[in-house]
């Protein structure tokens, strides 16, 4: 599994279509925790949903980074975020490489 994480509208889903052309994508993950928690799933579920898709193959997940910048006033943005956060540094750990895009330039942090 490859993660490629940044913020809104940085380049990341260019960045992994460019660098890992046949991977099969899980975009827009931080869209999909949302819906998760909205339909009343907690974070070990969330997360072990995602673990059953992506840890078969070649997988390039990409997320907004969501955890940067301001804290966010409703309580339910609030729990979004650090669900999302902590997720995402489990998929990192299992991950065989990580990446952040700024500005469309990707940077191998792992």
């Amino acid at each position: 599994m490859i993660l490629v994480v940044g913020g809104s509208y940085q380049g990341k889903t260019e960045f992994a279509r460019v660098n890992f052309p046949n991977a099969k994508y899980f975009n827009q993950l931080h869209k999909f925790i949302k819906k998760r928690i909205e339909d009343g799933k907690n974070q070990d579920e969330i997360l072990q949903e995602i673990e059953d898709v992506v840890l078969d193959g070649q997988w390039v997940v990409i997320s907004d980074e969501i955890g940067n910048g301001v804290v966010p006033f409703e309580e339910n943005d609030r729990q979004w975020r650090e669900i999302t956060g902590r997720i995402l540094i489990s998929l990192a750990k299992k991950s065989d490489e990580v990446y952040k895009v700024i500005c469309g330039i990707g940077q191998r942090i792992k």
